[in-house]
């Protein structure tokens, strides 16, 4: 009896001095926890959730990860259970034992943003939305349904292979309406490069300003064959002029034109170049940035009807926004056809006056005699 009363001394003064060390530390037995929040409406999980534990000694915050799932350590004597995460209705528990927490806890949203996202006036299935840091697929009716998101305004951007991008503004609350995004086929114009014309006259006339850099012409560009002629200012009095003629290069210097050989002849082939890549320029944009859309009204250049498209997107250009308009004029019939006989380009970067590309370039002649006299024999 006297030993078996020794010992529950000692059971009852280590009791005592385990919860004074406890007190002391301010340390509470812990546990662990694990727990998987999903969203009510789609099942889908819900990666922004925490879990707030309150107890006696205090509060434990724990946050949940990729997969919706909320792990970690918290002390036993937490008996209240809260679920929260932006834009669900919050979810709270009474906590008996937290080794018998409920494996998943079910949030409500609280708003949807809804949309409709069509081509050619019919739904598109298979598009990204993205809205915030959210990304849903649209359903074969084109719809999509974002949750997670707070009450107020925010910019979306569609996605989808063969199409240009496409942003919007969608508004999210309790009467906020469903958007619509119509998207526009990713083509470009299938145009013929006008090298391959036997002669023409191309007047051009661009300026780009990069940081502060200007670079400019304004002139004329006259090919007949292998012949060249590039004049600026005044077709008729030129302020300047490269000629390449039977394979020789001349520059006109003091009305007559004299011999430099090749400098000159690279200098004309790189500024002949230069006009018909502008032409070209719609090729080259990409179908993903950039809109395309044929304009109902034709116009009438060299004696032939031609076709109008416009062009609007944005591209990056050294790490900054750049946003670009172009209209093209393409010939349609005999050797004009697929040919861009005209285009107007502007482009610039939302930094004021950081980069600037205006041009205007226009086949104006291709008439085969009237090319050939602009060539004086020197």
């Amino acid at each position: 009896m006297v030993q078996q009363a020794s010992k529950n001394r000692a059971l009852t003064l280590c009791l005592i001095v385990a919860v004074c060390l406890a007190a002391l530390t301010g340390c509470t037995p812990r546990t662990a926890v694990s727990l998987q929040v999903l969203s009510a409406r789609s099942g889908g999980s819900v990666a922004t959730a925490t879990a707030t534990f309150t107890g006696t000694s205090g509060t434990t915050v724990l946050e949940a990860g990729t997969a919706g799932v909320i792990a970690g350590q918290v002390e036993v004597d937490r008996t209240q259970l809260t679920v929260e995460a932006t834009g669900y209705k919050a979810v709270s528990l009474s906590v008996d034992d937290l080794q018998r927490l409920p494996p998943t806890v079910t949030l409500a949203p609280l708003f949807l943003g809804t949309g409709t996202v069509t081509a050619g006036g019919q739904p598109l299935a298979g598009a990204t939305v993205t809205v915030w840091n959210l990304v849903v697929t649209t359903g074969s009716d084109g719809s999509f349904a974002i949750e997670g998101l707070a009450e107020g305004s925010y910019t979306g951007r569609v996605t989808r292979p063969g199409f240009a991008d496409a942003t919007f503004e969608m508004k999210v609350g309790s009467t906020a309406p469903s958007v619509q995004i119509a998207l526009q086929e990713g083509k470009l114009l299938n145009l013929v490069s006008p090298a391959r014309l036997p002669s023409y006259v191309i007047a051009a006339s661009y300026r780009r300003t990069l940081k502060a850099q200007d670079h400019s012409f304004d002139g004329q560009v006259v090919r007949s064959g292998e012949n060249l002629l590039i004049t600026s200012g005044d077709p008729l009095y030129p302020s300047s002029s490269l000629m390449l003629r039977g394979g020789v290069g001349y520059v006109l210097e003091n009305g007559t034109y004299v011999a430099k050989g090749d400098t000159a002849a690279a200098a004309a082939r790189i500024l002949r170049q230069t006009c018909e890549d502008l032409l070209m320029l719609p090729t080259t944009f990409s179908g993903r940035f950039f809109t395309i859309e044929k304009r109902a009204q034709a116009e009438t250049l060299l004696g032939q009807p031609c076709e109008l498209w416009g062009m609007s997107g944005r591209f990056l250009f050294e790490g900054e926004s750049v946003t670009a308009t172009a209209t093209v004029a393409v010939g349609t019939r005999d050797s004009l056809a697929g040919v861009p006989v005209r285009i107007v380009f502007n482009a610039q970067s939302a930094a004021f006056f950081d980069f600037v590309y205006d041009a205007k370039v226009e086949i104006v002649s291709i008439d085969q005699s009237s090319v050939s006299a602009r060539f004086p024999v020197p």
